[in-house]
């Protein structure tokens, strides 16, 4: 049966323009237009390279650009809360990570967010072990080494990290506890940490190999060991901590794809398979082998099991740390 335009108008004449309005609405297939991941770090940092790498090609699956808009400040809460306040339409994004969505909940007493309560999980993307390194001057070529000169030496170490609550800094108060000898933290916020790690006035630092690479292979840096549950596949050669008898200095940033809470099901089922099929093109994966990342994907309810879990794990390392700050 065929409606002409007049009948039609007829039909809408009785129908409220929100109804109208919505019909149309859900006539588009999602996505309709760009998508904003919100990177709550500046441009050039690790999760901006990476949200930016993964990004383009969820773009071109979905057929719709994704942008990336860097809104950096106050380790990562200022973006972060942004999306929790956004419109829950599926075109506003946060490409999170470890420190945003389970160590700040713990380490600020003033945070105006809930990692749980105020997202809807996407999918689980992928992981970076850090690398415990020490500048050459430091006299020790194993942890063992590092251990009794720390403990032979009280306070003569330093450890640097990107700021209070970063995976650095938690894992360096982690590891003088457990190993028994004082240190002291040297926090920073720009790159003035890797000039005065190498320059030697930092003694060592946990951090994501990738930015390290080039300082190992060099010399410049002495790599000692791994802080994920397995070893590298870059650094195979190196033992992780916890096979050195430290547990719990398990440190990696990962990183997940949030929207806010009350997304539709309709967004947050387009935008996970298109991760995943992103996630498994072998060019991204080879990309992303080339710095240093495991893929790691997981679904919604993956995604969802694993913040709940990284949050109740990260709490008593921050008690250790010294418990909330702010």
């Amino acid at each position: 049966m065929t409606i002409t335009r007049r009948r039609l108008g007829q039909i809408g004449a009785g129908l409220p323009l929100a109804t109208l309005a919505a019909g149309r609405a859900s006539a588009q297939a999602y996505p309709s237009r760009p998508i904003t991941w919100i990177v709550a770090y500046g441009p050039g940092t690790g999760t901006d390279l990476l949200a930016r790498q993964i990004g383009e090609r969820v773009s071109s699956i979905l057929g719709q650009r994704i942008i990336v808009d860097n809104r950096p400040g106050a380790s990562g809460m200022i973006g972060t809360e942004l999306v929790a306040r956004s419109r829950p339409d599926g075109y506003t994004m946060l490409f999170g990570n470890n420190q945003t969505m389970a160590v700040n909940i713990s380490f600020y007493r003033e945070i105006r967010y809930d990692p749980r309560r105020d997202f809807t999980p996407i999918a689980r993307l992928a992981s970076q072990d850090s690398v415990l390194v020490v500048n050459p001057r430091v006299p020790a070529r194993s942890v063992e080494e590092l251990v009794q000169y720390g403990r032979a030496n009280p306070d003569r170490l330093n450890f640097g990290s990107p700021g209070a609550g970063a995976s650095a800094h938690l894992a360096g108060e982690t590891f003088k506890a457990a190993a028994g000898f004082s240190m002291t933290h040297v926090p920073y916020n720009n790159s003035q940490l890797f000039a005065d790690l190498l320059s030697g006035v930092v003694s060592l630092s946990f951090y994501p190999y990738l930015t390290l690479k080039p300082h190992i292979e060099s010399g410049a840096l002495i790599a000692l060991a791994t802080t994920g549950k397995t070893r590298s596949p870059w650094l195979p050669q190196l033992p992780t901590m916890v096979e050195l008898g430290y547990p719990d200095i398990v440190f990696t940033s990962w990183f997940g794809l949030y929207g806010p809470a009350g997304l539709p099901a309709e967004s947050t089922s387009a935008l996970a398979e298109a991760t995943r099929r992103a996630l498994a093109d072998p060019e991204l994966q080879s990309a992303m082998s080339d710095s240093a990342t495991r893929i790691e994907y997981g679904g919604p309810q993956e995604l969802a099991s694993f913040t709940a879990s990284e949050i109740e794990r990260y709490k008593p390392i921050i008690a250790r740390a010294g418990g909330a700050v702010g």
